[in-house]
């Protein structure tokens, strides 16, 4: 096999199954560990003192927890081999492409994980409901369905993905605390854009922004209307936002096109690491 070759569909097959012969088992445990802990905590958050009622619905905020949480604690603990000098030798000279290994990992932090969580999520539900039906006779009614059913919920998985890239550029840059810095750059990073958009809106507007967080960076901005605004006079406020075709056009970037150019940042600094 030729290491140089970017991309060779045999070869990437033949690592992928190399790959889930040698970490099947740590999935397995990782879906049963990940079924009892979302057991615990449904149990937890969706009883009177552990009495699961039929009546109670909010599990769409313990899905989505969990799907963040799980996911990118998950995807943080990629690429761990390079933090050891003779593990990232042998992972580096390994007969396959920088690509190839690279798209490996990608499948498996995004579908593979996803597969895992929801198969841990339904059976951790199935536990609770049989808790449930054994207790009262009856079966939990969720707000699942009716979730669903919402399509705005799919911007949630839109935020995940773009989490998860994040997530996986950072544990490519920093193969120990991965997740704890990359939480700590990004933070720092919003905190960064967002300073940086008060300052240009103070440039243009002054003191007819209502306050110096009255402002949403690549949405709009609140500001004063009237010959001399003041803080201390009757107001009246206008939210200015972009032009539709802008915010459209910002929208489809976010949604289509952010996260796959982190994955590809993520790919060209692994692929710096060969050797």
């Amino acid at each position: 096999m030729q290491t140089n070759n970017v991309f060779s569909a045999g070869r990437f097959g033949l690592y992928m199954r190399k790959h889930l012969v040698d970490n099947y088992r740590i999935y397995g445990m990782s879906v049963i560990v990940l079924t009892v802990l979302l057991i615990t905590i449904l149990l937890f958050n969706l009883s009177d003192n552990f009495r699961v009622q039929p009546a109670i619905s909010r599990l769409i905020p313990m899905y989505f927890m969990g799907l963040f949480t799980t996911g990118l604690i998950f995807t943080s603990l990629s690429f761990s081999e390079l933090s050891n000098k003779q593990q990232g030798i042998d992972y580096l000279l390994f007969p396959a492409s920088q690509l190839e290994k690279y798209l490996s990992t990608l499948l498996v932090t995004t579908i593979g994980f996803l597969v895992l969580y929801h198969i841990a999520f339904y059976l951790a539900y199935l536990g609770i409901d049989a808790i449930l039906a054994r207790n009262t006779g009856q079966h939990m009614k969720n707000d699942l369905g009716q979730a669903f059913a919402d399509d705005h919920l799919v911007y949630f998985y839109y935020a995940w993905l773009f989490a998860q890239a994040v997530m996986l550029l950072g544990a490519v840059y920093f193969q120990k605390y991965s997740l704890i810095k990359t939480v700590f750059l990004f933070v720092v990073f919003l905190l960064s854009l967002y300073f940086l958009n008060m300052l240009f809106s103070y440039a243009f507007f002054g003191n007819r922004m209502v306050s110096w967080n009255a402002h949403f960076p690549f949405i709009g901005i609140n500001i004063m209307l009237g010959e001399h605004p003041s803080q201390y006079e009757p107001q009246t406020h206008k939210f200015l936002m972009l032009p539709s075709s802008m915010r459209d056009g910002l929208l489809f970037f976010a949604k289509y096109l952010l996260t796959p150019m982190i994955w590809t940042l993520g790919y060209m600094r692994l692929r710096d690491k060969e050797m």
